[in-house]
């Protein structure tokens, strides 16, 4: 059965399979990069974040040498900021312990933050280094429906029960097609809701999955709304202050307005720094959902004709025009509002 599989899969990707992608190359610092990347990440939403990236840090010793808010700034919007602090941590390490060359064995890229085991495997693989099986999200589920999975397993248990039958499914030659090839199906066919069971390149290769008497439900996460109150301060210069965000892991390292769970620590901050006399000259709000959180942002928008007798830090202004440090998506919609409804109103 395992010949058919890599068979099949294979004449598949020669037909099908997605070639063209910008991280198809042999320079194992560009796969890392998009492997980091696409974790939990569509293709189409990464390539424009990739092709920045590749040309602003083309090799580890650029981007070990570029800050923490450099890589930030670039991430902005991408997500999962922990990737990205990995990512800067890692490369100080290869710039270290590799002189700034990125390792080819699979036991040291294993240990580098922020990488598992499919992660190794894949940057190994597609790099020429080895040629390992994979365990993603799409060939996990490939693998459950193939081989008919079911039953009541630990994380651990199942996760080792797949990786044997990946492994054992896995070509050694033509290992990094192989493995793209099933990734796309994956993506592709094999989908989390609606498989195209009927173009499936596995139908023949004996696959277990039944649609119609194997639909698996699918628990949803309660959702939670949170409520924030966003002060957005822009001076006469069209400056805006922002602050890095410190706690939480969410937007941990990012630049904000500031940002209130209440309207009494919001007065606190203005009092604090003598903004209590200034007054809103445009409010609005939108939501803004984080997976199973939705954030309730009420927009407040100050405006300063000086700085004179506030208590803001002269260092925290940046241009409105090109702000030049990491923010959060949801800045970037507070923005996007004050652009197009303000700032129209006002010229």
């Amino acid at each position: 059965m395992s010949h058919n599989i890599s068979e099949n899969v294979l004449n598949w990707y020669d037909k099908f399979g997605r070639k063209d992608l910008p991280w198809k190359v042999d320079d194992p610092y560009k796969i890392w990069i998009s492997e980091i990347m696409l974790q939990q990440t569509q293709v189409q939403t990464v390539i424009p974040y990739y092709l920045k990236f590749i040309k602003k840090f083309p090799n580890v010793k650029v981007l070990s040498k570029s800050s923490l808010d450099d890589l930030l700034l670039i991430w902005s919007g991408l997500g999962y900021y922990n990737r990205i602090k990995n990512i800067h941590l890692a490369s100080q390490i290869i710039s270290k312990d590799y002189n700034s060359i990125f390792p080819n064995s699979f036991d040291e890229i294993l240990m580098l933050p922020g990488i598992g085991k499919t992660t190794a495997s894949a940057i190994s693989t597609f790099s020429g280094f080895s040629s390992r099986a994979i365990l993603d999200g799409n060939v996990k589920r490939i693998l459950i429906r193939l081989f008919d999975i079911n039953g009541t397993y630990t994380k651990s248990q199942l996760d080792k029960i797949l990786w044997e039958k990946s492994e054992h499914i896995t070509p050694q030659k033509r290992t990094s097609d192989f493995i793209q090839g099933l990734m796309d199906i994956g993506s592709i066919i094999c989908k989390r809701t609606q498989p195209n069971c009927k173009i499936c390149p596995l139908k023949s290769c004996g696959c277990l999955y039944k649609p119609s008497s194997q639909k698996k439900k699918y628990i949803k996460k309660p959702i939670i709304k949170i409520m924030s109150i966003l002060t957005v301060i822009i001076n006469d210069n069209s400056q805006i202050y922002l602050e890095k965000i410190t706690t939480g892991k969410l937007w941990l390292g990012l630049f904000s307005s500031p940002n209130f769970s209440s309207e009494n620590s919001k007065n606190n901050w203005m009092s604090n720094n003598n903004l209590s006399h200034i007054n809103v000259k445009y409010e609005s709000s939108f939501t803004h959902r984080v997976t199973n959180k939705i954030y309730n942002f009420n927009v407040e928008f100050y405006f300063l004709k000086n700085n004179k007798n506030v208590s803001l830090s002269t260092k925290n202004w940046y241009n409105l025009s090109d702000i030049n440090v990491g923010v959060p998506k949801y800045l970037e919609k507070a923005l996007t509002i004050y652009r197009s409804e303000y700032e129209k109103d006002n010229v």
